[in-house]
C-alpha cells in the first residue's frame, strides 16, 4: 500500500487495525482505554500508523 497517498478505504483499515491492536494491548495490561490520557491515545496512533503518514493531516 502506498503510505504517502492512501485511499480512503486503506486509511480506514489501518485506524481500524490500530484501534483493534489498541484494545488487545490494554486487555493484555489489565487496563482499559478509558485509563489512557489523550496524549498517550495519540502517541499511541502516531507510532502505529507512522509519523511520516500524519504530516498532511497536522
Amino acid at each position: 500500500m502506498d503510505m504517502t497517498n492512501p485511499t480512503a478505504t486503506a486509511f480506514r483499515n489501518l485506524v481500524i487495525a490500530a484501534d483493534e491492536t489498541l484494545h488487545v494491548l490494554c486487555r493484555l495490561r489489565g487496563m482499559t482505554i478509558d485509563d489512557l490520557s489523550e496524549d498517550a491515545l495519540e502517541t499511541f496512533f502516531f507510532q502505529a500508523l507512522d509519523d511520516e503518514f500524519w504530516i498532511g493531516a497536522r
